[in-house]
């Protein structure tokens, strides 16, 4: 379905590296106060600005959702904003990328740009909206998961760590944990670094971090006796963010799957790879591929996964599920790229697992 926006995607990504140097020359060239004001590194700056937008744009054309494209440069801005960055020059950013694009690009791929452009410069016309970041909230229903995040931010592992497994030891589920703690936790720290209310080495730490709770809140965890289905899970090739699947593969083992988890920047030949070696082996089939697609840069790397199982005899029959903060279960876009299902959360991508593959009945607990 997606065969020619991904030709026209291919095309922005071969020439993305000409385009920004162009893009920015032109930007510096329209406003010649820009060497003063952003100083000898200013055009550096400005590029990997440009590189940014170009690889989010040719991921949201490949799957034709212009409304990713949108969702980038409104974050993209936001950032800017919080980096000191006017207005004027936001919009100048855009709008010398799209020329660059109208002039250099294939006048069928141009075209297919404009509607791009146009919601997303309609965007930014609008009156940028104030984001309440977690720990600016005061519902109730957060509480525990902005002091899991103030205690990491202090770098106080140990407490964040004790606050987690003191909800886990009072009869939240794991799944509850994960969902109302740790998850909006591990948003805040991405949108505060984002805005430069955290810095990277806050970042790094409290990921980190946050990989070491999770892996000692699933020990502690009880899991039901192997019922016999058996799940593949993974990121996608290029996704270095893992956590949710993580955390999702985690869930499974509970529910009494067997998981073999794979982490990060899984190449799509290597998940197929897996998956025919044992598909003769009826103890060691996979039942199931669940994958994290963590960002609109992933998107790509999703298709290409559908591409190779649906390529494979032994594969194009395994259901795959893909989650992260691109898909949801609704919107259409991972059926239209091949996969069996979406889930935009942790109880979404459980509930969907339990449908595409029922338990077969358990045996001891583990």
């Amino acid at each position: 379905m997606h065969r020619l926006t991904r030709e026209h995607a291919s095309t922005i990504s071969a020439v993305q590296r000409g385009l920004a140097d162009m893009a920015v020359d032109l930007h510096f060239e329209s406003d010649p106060t820009m060497d003063e004001r952003y100083g000898p590194g200013g055009r550096r700056i400005w590029r990997t600005e440009a590189l940014a937008r170009l690889g989010h744009l040719a991921a949201s054309v490949a799957c034709d959702r212009p409304t990713y494209f949108t969702g980038h440069i409104v974050w993209a801005a936001a950032a800017l904003r919080a980096r000191g960055v006017s207005e004027a020059d936001i919009q100048a950013h855009v709008l010398t990328l799209a020329q660059c694009l109208a002039a250099e690009l294939p006048a069928h791929v141009a075209a297919h740009l404009v509607p791009f452009f146009h919601a997303a410069t309609s965007a930014l016309a609008e009156p940028p909206d104030h984001e309440h970041g977690l720990i600016e909230r005061t519902g109730e229903d957060s509480t525990l998961s902005r002091l899991f995040l103030l205690n990491l931010l202090q770098r106080d592992h140990a407490a964040a760590a004790a606050l987690a497994f003191k909800a886990l030891n009072d009869g939240s589920s794991l799944l509850s944990v994960y969902e109302r703690i740790v998850s909006p936790a591990l948003g805040e720290i991405g949108r505060m670094w984002q805005m430069q209310e955290a810095s990277i080495a806050d970042e790094h730490f409290c990921s980190a971090a946050v990989r070491v709770i999770i892996a000692q809140l699933r020990a502690a965890t009880n899991a039901r006796g192997a019922d016999g289905r058996r799940a593949l899970c993974c990121a996608v090739e290029g996704d270095l963010h893992d956590s949710g699947v993580r955390m999702f593969a985690d869930l499974l083992e509970v529910e009494g799957w067997t998981v073999e988890f794979l982490g990060p920047d899984v190449p799509a030949t290597e998940v197929v790879m897996s998956i025919a070696d044992v598909a003769s082996d009826a103890n060691r089939a996979f039942d199931l591929v669940a994958v994290g697609a963590s960002t609109v840069l992933s998107v790509r790397a999703a298709m290409d996964l559908a591409d190779a199982m649906q390529a494979c005899p032994e594969t194009r029959r395994v259901p795959l599920l893909i989650g992260g903060g691109v898909f949801s279960a609704n919107d259409g876009l991972a059926e239209s790229i091949g996969a069996t299902a979406a889930a935009g959360n942790l109880s979404e991508a459980v509930a969907v697992a339990a449908r595409l593959v029922p338990a077969r009945g358990a045996s001891t607990p583990r």
